[in-house]
């Protein structure tokens, strides 16, 4: 079931969506586009917009930006969620989710100790994926039709990058414990580039643009948003079964 929070208080924008560009925004993305020489429109990514980038941010200051976080939960994480909006990821996350799923008899003590130890926070393992401190998103929804292969792990273990990482290449034990637990989920969420915090994206927020108006439909970014994520602002969590999640076939069903 999906569950819907959302109540933006600034008009949303969807790089998916064309009718949502604000008119000075889709003129100047156009106008790139066709200016752009390219033989095929995959290489958008290799166009030199990178001075540009800051021009498209003050264009989208009295807006939000539609992203995606791909993930798999539990139906109290769920719940928190909608709740409580999405949190950055640190110790504290970890250690609640950890404690969380252990006090409802999803992992034993010896998993929680064991999925403790190997996480991405433990002070030895951080190089590993240098994760902490933000929410990891993608603008594009419509890429995933095309790039299944960059949400798989996220979507098929438990618990995240964090604590799932040391894991994934196992055949038995406790990874295939990380994949029964849970249920894969898209949450759609409003983010605000102009925000305070160091927000980075990559490639960037114009090439996603320029690509979707050059007409290749996968053109993404990721985002490392560094701010967490209120309640208000977080639209939709989608399981297989609800439509937002099943437009994308490919997508692991459980």
């Amino acid at each position: 079931m999906t569950l819907d929070h959302a109540a933006s208080d600034r008009p949303v924008v969807d790089v998916d969506d064309p009718r949502t560009w604000p008119p000075a925004l889709a003129d100047l993305i156009h106008k790139i586009a066709d200016a752009a020489e390219l033989a095929e429109p995959d290489l958008y990514v290799d166009l030199d917009l990178h001075d540009r980038e800051s021009e498209v941010h003050d264009l989208l200051r009295e807006h939000l930006l539609r992203a995606h976080h791909a993930t798999r939960l539990l139906d109290h994480e769920a719940t928190a969620i909608r709740d409580h909006g999405l949190r950055l990821l640190d110790a504290t996350l970890v250690e609640d989710r950890l404690d969380q799923a252990h006090e409802r008899g999803y992992l034993t003590a010896a998993d929680r100790e064991t999925l403790r130890a190997h996480s991405m926070v433990v002070p030895e393992k951080r190089k590993l994926g240098r994760r902490e401190g933000q929410v990891c998103l993608t603008l594009s929804a419509e890429a995933l039709s095309h790039d299944v292969s960059g949400v798989w792990r996220l979507l098929t273990f438990w618990g995240s990058e964090a604590i799932y990482w040391h894991h994934c290449d196992d055949d038995e034990g406790i990874t295939q414990r990380l994949r029964a637990l849970g249920r894969p989920a898209l949450v759609a969420a409003y983010v605000d580039l102009a925000s305070p915090g160091t927000h980075s994206v990559f490639k960037s927020v114009i090439h996603t643009f320029v690509g979707k108006a050059l007409g290749y439909a996968p053109a993404n970014a990721d985002v490392f948003y560094r701010n967490p994520i209120p309640p208000h602002h977080v639209e939709s969590i989608a399981f297989p079964g609800d439509h937002a999640y099943d437009r994308f076939p490919e997508l692991p069903r459980k």
